[in-house]
């Protein structure tokens, strides 16, 4: 197991037991006596909870990550739209050459 993974198992860990020290306190305001969210705003602020918890939970790409991610899309795009081109290029001038035999 390499470093990073360690680290990230370690993070999940700590999540684990924060969120277990969470349950024991006192349960969500404007849910019921049993959990369960009552009301919209209730609902409303128990998803968006949840939406922060998950957001802590990603594993976002450090600055030089993002440049190789983006350098790799830039080019591959690049590529594929220059592929794309010459293909319907070639495609456009041997129908337009096909209908110019047939018609004379």
């Amino acid at each position: 197991m390499n470093r990073e993974m360690r680290r990230m198992a370690e993070r999940e860990e700590r999540r684990n037991k924060q969120q277990q020290g969470d349950r024991r306190r006192s349960p969500i305001p404007g849910a019921g006596g049993d959990g369960s969210v009552t009301g919209r705003w209730g609902r409303l602020v128990q998803f968006l909870r949840e939406v922060r918890v998950e957001l802590s939970r990603v594993n976002w790409p450090n600055r030089r990550q993002m440049i190789a991610f983006t350098t790799v899309t830039v080019i591959t795009t690049g590529v594929l739209t220059g592929y794309v081109f010459l293909v319907d290029l070639a495609l456009s001038r041997s129908v337009l050459a096909g209908i110019r035999a047939l018609t004379g």
